[in-house]
């Protein structure tokens, strides 16, 4: 017998399949709720404050308890310590949207920002660099790189989705969203993606579409 999940499945290839694979350029506008704000998208997104003061900001995302932000902290605000962003980033999405991060995008995100706040040219964003900046009502700006997932899709899947749904009252997932079959869509592409790199087979979606019966493309 075929379930639900068999069903979405099959309808969402019907209805995701392309030729051959797609890449959509990773640009995502900030919400109009934030006035434009990716600094405060952020906050709400991934860290869940809907009002976070500038000191706030700098020690969420001093990870070395340093006082200071590396180009490493940099790059894990942006969701770009990564070799990809799988999906939308948050752990659902179609996979055909994942998007290589270049070398190039790293230098050039972290170039800007130091350029803004980073006043003596050490590397780094010191506490009193990062204050006098937002003191003049400066903010880390939008690149067009989404909300800035910090983790990989897995936990972010975790963080946005599992906690809040599943992890007390629903542990088995007998109440299946939209976001769980995306999920699971996405993490078995994934895998598949990888195990198969290089073979010729076909990394994306590995099911025949002219082998889907019709009634499962209405």
């Amino acid at each position: 017998m075929i379930n639900i999940f068999s069903i979405l499945f099959l309808a969402w290839l019907a209805l995701a399949h392309q030729e051959g694979t797609s890449s959509q350029e990773l640009r995502e506008k900030v919400p109009d709720e934030f006035e434009g704000s990716w600094q405060r998208w952020h906050m709400k997104q991934e860290h869940d404050l809907d009002h976070a003061d500038a000191k706030s900001v700098f020690i969420l995302h001093d990870t070395r308890n340093a006082k200071r932000l590396s180009k490493l902290d940099i790059l894990r605000m942006y969701g770009l310590l990564r070799e990809e962003v799988v999906g939308r980033g948050d752990g659902t999405g179609s996979h055909d949207d994942t998007e290589v991060i270049t070398d190039d995008m790293k230098n050039h995100l972290v170039q800007q920002v130091m350029s803004l706040i980073d006043k003596d040219g050490d590397g780094e964003i010191s506490f009193d660099e990062w204050m006098e900046y937002s003191s003049q009502g400066g903010e880390f700006p939008d690149f067009g790189y989404g909300p800035g997932h910090e983790y990989d899709f897995e936990e972010e899947y975790e963080k946005h989705h599992w906690i809040q749904y599943h992890a007390e009252n629903d542990p088995d997932v007998m109440v299946q969203h939209a976001e769980d079959v995306e999920h699971e869509l996405l993490h078995h592409l994934h895998e598949i993606e990888h195990e198969k790199a290089g073979s010729g087979y076909n990394q994306r979606f590995p099911i025949r579409l002219s082998k889907i019966p019709p009634k499962f493309k209405a």
